[in-house]
């Protein structure tokens, strides 16, 4: 499952399958501003979860991505 990244009000956010969540759209506002840097950081983030959705590791509260955003 692919998961998209989006601007929304000028900061990047991630945007789930529907299929993830019983149908409902679902995003991820990741608090970055929308520059290159920050796209590339999103890109690797999306890849992550799609890496555990792969594996069946995906954890759908979305707490485990939260305590891996990135500190700078």
């Amino acid at each position: 499952m692919k998961i998209g990244i989006e601007v929304f009000k000028g900061y990047l956010r991630l945007r789930f399958p529907s299929a993830l969540f019983n149908g409902n759209q679902k995003y991820f506002l990741l608090n970055l501003a929308d520059t290159i840097e920050n796209r590339l950081a999103a890109e690797v983030k999306a890849k992550q979860i799609e890496l555990d959705i792969i594996a069946s590791y995906f954890d759908p509260s979305l707490g485990k991505y939260k305590a891996e955003l990135f500190t700078g």
